[in-house]
């Protein structure tokens, strides 16, 4: 958005302050985060002449909450980790169980009098 479009609106709604729809719809036109910027200042300029302000007070509230929805948008997203299948999971499970009793197995067979034992 042009700055020029922000200083309509901007204009707009210094004309009408209470109307909550004005805020509303200069909030949807600023489409990054370079605008919001530019209306967070505006916002930050009516909030230290007017502290006392109810839409003063609420109005930065809500352009701070659309910049960081926008930001976490545009966060790039990972892929979920591939899972194994079913199948893949149960069969390395009995391959690591297999191996677990055959580990037991041959120490019990070494520790047994005549399979050549502990001495």
């Amino acid at each position: 958005m042009a700055l020029r479009d922000i200083e309509a609106l901007w204009a707009d709604v210094m004309e009408h302050w209470g109307e909550e729809e004005l805020h509303l719809r200069l909030l949807a036109s600023a489409p990054d985060l370079e605008d919001l910027a530019e209306v967070g200042r505006r916002c930050r300029g009516v909030l230290a002449s007017s502290p006392d302000d109810a839409t003063a007070l609420a109005f930065p509230d809500e352009v701070v909450k659309q910049a960081s929805a926008l930001a976490l948008s545009a966060l790039p997203r990972s892929a979920p980790p591939r899972e194994l299948p079913p199948g893949v999971r149960r069969a390395a499970l009995a391959l690591v169980a297999a191996v677990g009793a055959g580990a037991v197995l041959w120490i019990l067979l070494r520790m047994a009098p005549g399979f050549g034992g502990w001495r």
